[in-house]
């Protein structure tokens, strides 16, 4: 079944990783787990990073303030809100909980100069996490994710084995949030899937 026979019922369930029909696997002293959190809401969200009345209306509903600071992300148990740039965040989400936030951010910006788009469609999240979860994202990609520059909170726009993704530090574990595109979604699978031959490796559905 491909995305342009399913009907509306069917979208709501789609993964771009359905065709793999990946299976759990490992669970022993795993040195990387691999998953994908399944559905998440995201949205972008556009507005003055510098205006306080921005910045305080969007804390009420967010809870936390925006991060201001490049290559920062606030976490929360709900909402996880990612710089993109200085008037760019994206905000993710729990499932189908995307609907609920976009409409309360349009009501308390409306009179501020904003824009909050859905872009829940537009990607997928695979999470690495384990003691070695590190090295395995440094055998494709060039930021320095040492724990010394690099740690909970931190947050990049990069490329993982050629493919263009958002990723950002979870906890100290090391657990690792990774957006990719529908198209690239399979094969960074795959790719994770190869660089990991050597680590004991858990897969999670």
């Amino acid at each position: 079944m491909t995305a342009s026979t399913l009907n509306k019922n069917d979208l709501m369930e789609y993964s771009p990783l359905d065709s793999l029909s990946i299976s759990p696997r490992g669970g022993v002293n795993a040195e990387v787990t691999l998953k994908e959190c399944r559905h998440a809401g995201k949205l972008i969200l556009r507005g003055a990073g510098t205006d306080k009345k921005f910045l305080s209306l969007t804390k009420k509903i967010l809870i936390k303030e925006l991060p201001t600071t490049p290559n920062i992300c606030e976490i929360s148990k709900e909402i996880t809100s990612v710089w993109l740039g200085p008037d760019e965040w994206l905000l993710v989400t729990k499932p189908g909980q995307e609907k609920q936030l976009e409409k309360k951010l349009k009501g308390a910006l409306s009179k501020l100069r904003h824009a909050v788009v859905d872009v829940s469609d537009n990607s997928t999240i695979i999470q690495i996490a384990g003691p070695r979860a590190r090295e395995l994202i440094m055998k494709g990609c060039s930021v320095d994710v040492h724990p010394r520059v690099f740690g909970p909170g931190s947050a990049v726009q990069t490329h993982l084995a050629h493919a263009n993704i958002i990723f950002w530090q979870i906890d100290k574990k090391p657990s690792y949030n990774l957006i990719v595109r529908p198209s690239f979604a399979v094969y960074l699978w795959n790719w994770l899937l190869d660089a990991a031959s050597e680590f004991n490796t858990q897969i999670e559905v």
